[in-house]
């Protein structure tokens, strides 16, 4: 398990400003938080240092480069081993079209979010990497037609209040 970290206010308002906008300059940075660009930077190095922030990363458009479907893949094992599972995570790691893999809980053992150029790529990824692999029991494919929310950003403060519902 990972070690809790201490951060203060100011270091949340930092980390909220990167995640809007990570390419934003420390001096504008500064700015924004409330701080001079030399504490601004000093706060932000030793963020990148402790692994809270770990990367800075362009967010593409993934239809307009031509990946066009987005699935979700449900993966069973046959069996609950090292190796089944040692399989599934550098078949992840070395597969580009899985942009997330997550072990989970319940009726899949694997969920792996997968962005395809269309349904024969689906299909080969499928049936030529994922069903070959010997610890793999089961692929359950689910298309998305339609994103309606999509990020990474954390809500490290207090979002919009959301009004109750009545009781009639």
């Amino acid at each position: 398990m990972q070690e809790s970290l201490t951060l203060d206010a100011m270091d949340l308002k930092i980390l909220d400003a990167l995640q809007r906008d990570a390419t934003i300059s420390n001096q504008d940075l500064a700015a924004e938080v409330g701080l001079s660009p030399s504490q601004c930077s000093r706060r932000r190095t030793g963020l990148e240092k402790s692994g809270v922030i770990n990367g800075y990363h362009a967010v593409l458009d993934r239809e307009r480069l031509g990946f066009g479907v987005t699935v979700f893949v449900s993966v069973s094992l046959n069996a609950h081993n090292v190796k089944g599972a040692l399989g599934i995570r550098e078949l992840a790691a070395v597969t580009p079209e899985i942009l997330e893999a997550h072990a989970l809980t319940g009726s899949a053992d694997y969920l792996l979010k997968v962005s395809v150029r269309d349904l024969r790529a689906l299909s080969a990824l499928v049936n030529d990497v994922l069903l070959p692999n010997e610890g793999v029991a089961r692929v359950h494919s689910n298309i998305v037609l339609e994103t309606l929310k999509e990020g990474t950003r954390l809500a490290l403060t207090p979002g919009p209040v959301r009004p109750r519902r009545r009781a009639d």
